[in-house]
């Protein structure tokens, strides 16, 4: 069987970086590990916390059965890599069938390879690297001609990508929308919506009742004025004194923190916007921000070209664009702008799409005189 080229040149870049990765790395067990590692051994007792490990359950299920088959979580590193390689195989293929250019797609797939900060999460003991495997395959999903398996494999990718991490639910409600939004027939788009209505209803709800401790990061947060969480070098002073009925859930708490201080939660946003999408941060070294810059800032530039050019076309892909980057980004503005570019990791498989359109259009445009 022929092996196509740029499949392999894929398969090549991939495991050559992350091959660097591990050298220099290794694995990552980080603060955060220790907290996924003590529950596995807890599930493997007969012991679950609802409340709060739910939204990580995914994640806490391949490691408690690492522990049960080799008495380590240190295998699941081996899985997660091995997921990376094959979602970012079908992230090409998919994008092959939705672009209907080869050339676009392998772009596409090479930029999300050739940016060191989505692939280093593969060498690290946490759920970034499962969750950036489960938006591409979404992507995969998507592109699937058939529309009932397509349909069912989408929910099932964004299902498994809300107990991956808490903000994998806005994979969820993603689908949901898009669902709706492409419901064909009329009546079947009434219903479609109202079902769609429905879950998103009950997600709401379950966000209410089930996030209190994401909450209480955001209430802390809050009153430290942090634009960068666990960073005070970047600040907006706020009142230190906030009076919040502890009686009501999550959501409502931020409401009404947004509607008592709405200056200072304003400019909170707007920095913690910027935060999550530069990725520059004053305590990365000087190579690795210079890196960033030089990638990032001809990424959204080309990005802006592409969606300029082709969101009609891609009117899908456009739509699962928008919502997905958009509701993570105002989820960001509404908590915190991470500390280490993991809340932005996600998000770029997406932008590499529409900077790989944009950069196909500038050398159409700039070689071939074809537009």
């Amino acid at each position: 069987m022929r092996i196509n080229k740029r499949v392999f040149i894929i398969s090549i870049f991939w495991i050559l970086i992350n091959g660097f990765l591990l050298y220099h790395l290794g694995v990552k067990y980080a603060i955060d590990t220790a907290r996924f590692d003590t529950e596995a051994s807890a599930w493997i007792n007969g012991t679950f916390e609802f409340s709060y490990h739910f939204w990580y359950s995914g994640y806490i299920a391949i490691l408690a059965l690492c522990k049960l088959c080799f008495h380590s979580i240190y295998p699941s590193i081996l899985i997660q890599s091995g997921l990376s390689l094959i979602s970012i195989l079908l992230f090409y293929k998919g994008l092959c069938r939705i672009l209907k250019i080869e050339s676009t797609a392998f772009i596409a797939a090479l930029l999300v390879i050739l940016y060191i900060p989505i692939q280093q999460w593969n060498v690290c003991l946490l759920t970034e690297s499962f969750y950036v495997s489960a938006v591409l395959l979404f992507v995969w999903a998507y592109s699937i001609e058939n529309t009932r398996t397509k349909w069912i494999t989408l929910l099932l990718v964004a299902l498994i990508a809300t107990i991956l991490r808490p903000n994998g639910g806005i994979l969820l409600i993603t689908f949901f929308i898009l669902i709706g939004k492409e419901g064909t027939a009329q009546f079947i788009q009434k219903y479609l919506y109202g079902f769609a209505a429905f879950a998103l209803l009950e997600l709401f709800f379950l966000l209410n009742t089930q996030t209190t401790i994401f909450y209480t990061f955001l209430n802390d947060s809050f009153v430290k004025g942090e634009i960068i969480c666990g960073y005070s070098g970047w600040i907006v002073p706020v009142k230190s004194q906030i009076n919040i009925d502890n009686t009501d859930g999550s959501i409502i708490k931020i409401i009404q923190l947004f509607i008592t201080h709405p200056w200072e939660y304003l400019q909170l946003g707007s920095f913690r916007f910027i935060a999550l999408w530069t990725d520059i941060r004053m305590y990365y070294s000087t190579i690795h921000n210079s890196f960033i810059v030089l990638m990032l800032l001809p990424t959204y530039l080309f990005a802006g070209i592409g969606v300029y050019k082709y969101r009609k076309i891609y009117s899908g892909l456009f739509l699962i664009t928008i919502l997905y980057a958009g509701l993570n980004s105002l989820l960001v503005m509404i908590t915190y702008a991470d500390w280490d570019g993991r809340f932005l990791a996600p998000l770029l498989p997406m932008i590499f799409i529409w900077s790989a359109l944009g950069i196909q259009y500038i050398y159409k445009l700039k070689y071939t005189k074809r537009i």
